[in-house]
């Protein structure tokens, strides 16, 4: 088989809005540079997500020096700066994770909460925000565990053999897509190195009904696919459904697209 290789890199800087792919990347032990930087929370604190509010996994984003521009259908452009943001930090909080995030503005609320339909506020990864992940040193921005997430090609399209109707590697939103492994070969990498940066393997991802939503309509497919269908093979004894390998980085460095892939471990 020919030698392993990177073929796509992702960021999501809203945690659960559109993706940007990218032909190299800063990484950071938080996550990808720009990665889920921002969460949309209720007014209590509490994030918000598209296993809620699928119509946000449409809004497209536009990363700039100065701040993100967001599009979104029957919406105006939204143009959001670094420097307009409040210096005031509120608790947030993600899953079990309690995290002092900066206020953005409430011109960003005020369009987000017309998008979705009920009230909510921008928050943003600052400064003073910190977060440790589960069982390590290492920090994680609002991703839902581990800053970084791993799927190959060849794990897809093992899953689309399976399926009347193909599943796209953008449903299950990962941050680095590897080719030329054997399907699920990820699943038993301990550690790795892309360009310049080695990577520990924490934990396979458990799916959740998020993979049902078609990014480019925000629609749920009507038959649960493809969470069905890993349902019935890529169950673990706990009843979760994985598919990917989540990550840490062991050091910072850039990574590029068609970078090898070495497994240490």
């Amino acid at each position: 088989m020919s030698q392993l290789k990177l073929s796509q890199i992702n960021i999501y800087p809203i945690k659960s809005c559109g993706g940007i792919s990218l032909t190299s990347s800063l990484v950071e032990q938080k996550g990808l540079e720009f990665d889920r930087r921002f969460v949309l929370t209720h007014e209590n604190g509490k994030f918000i997500t598209a296993r809620t509010d699928s119509k946000l996994c449409i809004i497209q984003i536009q990363v700039n020096d100065n701040g993100l521009c967001l599009n979104a259908p029957d919406m105006p452009e939204l143009i959001i700066r670094y420097q307009d943001f409040a210096a005031n930090y509120q608790n947030v909080q993600v899953w079990n994770d309690t995290i002092d995030a900066q206020y953005c503005n409430a011109e960003y609320d005020q369009w987000f909460s017309r998008y979705i339909g009920k009230p909510c506020k921008l928050m943003y990864f600052g400064e003073r925000s910190e977060r440790q992940v589960k069982n390590s040193q290492s920090q994680v921005s609002f991703a839902d565990s581990y800053p970084f997430l791993l799927i190959s090609n060849p794990s897809l399209n093992e899953l689309n053999s399976r399926l009347a109707s193909h599943a796209s590697m953008a449903q299950f939103r990962p941050n680095l897509v590897v080719d030329n492994c054997e399907a699920f070969a990820e699943d038993n990498w301990k550690r790795i190195r892309i360009g310049e940066v080695e990577f520990e393997a924490m934990k396979l991802c458990s799916r959740c009904i998020f993979t049902t939503i078609d990014p480019a309509t925000g629609k749920r497919n009507a038959d649960r696919e493809p969470l069905n269908t890993l349902k019935s093979y890529r169950r673990n004894s706990k009843g979760e459904v994985l598919f990917g390998q989540n990550l840490i980085a062991l050091n910072s460095g850039r990574i590029s697209l068609n970078d090898q892939v070495v497994v240490i471990e």
